[in-house]
């Protein structure tokens, strides 16, 4: 790019140097040098064309003392920090210089995807948006469902080689102002170079990365984050992102559903109360199987027992083996159905699980009440509202298959201790893990395992 001999612009267009889409514009406007810069495949040209060339070269008067002020921008901010020119640029800003002053207008005209519903939270009723993969839109959907000015954003840029906008969102006067101070302390110190994607940050900001469990809940929906604002927690958005994080989480939230508030009280906590024990039974019930048929017959019913003892004739490998066989290919199944194209992948995974079971017990691999249990089990876990839980269900299941195997049902109850100490001492945003059953807090069971019923006012009925 050839200098302009004006030493301001000339250092700028080296620190940007390497990028050869940087376009440097320059425009004299009563005898005075404007100079313009943006990158032009991340900015609007359009829009620079209409909006800030065509006013600077049809200005003939002005009634501020700078040029640059008296363009009909509405967003037009001067930089105060060098530090912001790069972000301003990188984030499809154009730079406007006058004189020894550098002003910034938002131009950036990114390639988005229209606003869809999300693919992995489905609803029956209710609002079908869903977050993209911008943090402005993003925030202009919350704002759409959550019209107060209450509503407070603080605004971060993450990364050292490369820059991403994050905003941490609460409602002023209903969200802890410890728990405000905790994720903004979080976030400000994250320390990486890059941020991809929300999972990343979720990874960074939680305190205990070995636990099983998320410490935050991510969502897609801007009605969950709205509710769980007007509740007084906090949310994370990541520019580039469709995914917004919740935090603190609890156990108790995690398997929360949209759908529990858009239908009457009776029959949705019917549907958490059953989504609980389906998570229980997709956790348990292989290795119930297992140490009831390896170490402790005695406890089957006699004619349980004899019918049992039938289909397993022939069975080659152990009960283990056998569980553990299937419970792996139940897992391969579901993973090639989420990497297929969706067109196939749920026919891949059902074709495939019907015809592997089915020639599994042909040849005698298996017995077919093992595939029954297995298959059973693989469908309570599809329950779960959240994936974040259900994958670290499915990863405890083995855990207790494997305890089971060991020692039976003496196993599955050190398993189950040791996972109950963990959840107790787990905490997420110093909120515990499991509140409101440990420690317990009568008031907030209004809306654990029985959905609250709302009041004459929208709220919760006492």
């Amino acid at each position: 790019m050839k200098e302009t001999n004006y030493p301001l612009v000339d250092n700028l267009v080296k620190m940007i140097e390497g990028n050869d889409k940087v376009t440097v514009k320059s425009v004299t406007v009563q005898n005075k040098p404007i100079y313009i810069i943006y990158i032009k495949t991340i900015a609007d040209v359009d829009h620079i064309r209409e909006f800030i060339l065509k006013p600077l070269l049809d200005m003939k008067a002005k009634s501020k003392p700078s040029i640059v002020e008296n363009l009909p921008l509405n967003d037009l901010a001067k930089i105060e920090q060098s530090d912001q020119i790069l972000k301003k640029i990188f984030n499809g800003f154009t730079l406007i210089i006058e004189d020894a002053d550098i002003y910034a207008v938002n131009t950036s005209k990114f390639s988005l995807r229209s606003v869809q519903e999300p693919v992995t939270e489905v609803t029956l009723r209710g609002a079908r948006d869903g977050f993209i993969e911008s943090l402005e839109k993003n925030i202009s959907l919350l704002r759409m469902h959550l019209r107060t000015n209450d509503l407070t954003f603080q605004e971060f840029t993450i990364g050292q080689k490369a820059f991403t906008n994050v905003s941490v969102a609460y409602l002023e006067g209903a969200a802890n102002p410890e728990l405000i101070k905790e994720v903004v302390k979080r976030v400000d110190n994250i320390d990486t170079d890059y941020i991809p994607d929300g999972g990343i940050i979720e990874q960074l900001i939680e305190k205990n990365s070995n636990s099983l469990f998320p410490e935050v809940h991510e969502t897609e929906r801007p009605t969950k984050v709205a509710n769980a604002l007007i509740e007084g927690r906090v949310a994370i958005f990541i520019d580039g992102s469709p995914s917004v994080l919740i935090a603190p989480a609890t156990l108790n939230s995690l398997f929360h559903s949209t759908d529990d508030y858009n239908f009457k009280w009776i029959p949705a906590s019917f549907i958490r109360l059953l989504r609980y024990f389906a998570a229980f039974i997709s956790v348990m019930l292989p290795a119930m199987y297992i140490s009831l048929i390896s170490f402790h017959q005695g406890l089957i019913p006699t004619d349980l027992a004899f019918s049992i003892s039938k289909t397993r004739e022939g069975v080659p490998i152990p009960s283990f083996m056998e569980a553990l066989l299937m419970e792996i290919t139940i897992e391969v199944l579901r993973e090639a159905g989420v990497r297929l194209p969706k067109p196939i992948g749920p026919a891949v995974s059902i074709v495939g699980a019907i015809v592997l079971g089915e020639a599994a017990v042909t040849a005698g691999i298996v017995s077919p009440l093992m595939v029954i249990v297995v298959a059973f089990a693989a469908i309570c876990s599809f329950t779960v509202a959240d994936y974040g839980l259900s994958l670290a269900l499915r990863t405890l299941r083995f855990f207790m298959l494997l305890s089971a195997a060991f020692l039976g049902i003496y196993g599955l109850l050190l398993a189950s201790f040791i996972v109950s100490i963990h959840l107790i001492r787990l905490k997420s945003f110093s909120t515990p893990y499991l509140e409101p059953f440990a420690p317990y807090f009568h008031k907030r069971w209004k809306d654990s395992l029985i959905r609250y019923k709302f009041n004459k006012r929208g709220g919760q009925s006492e």
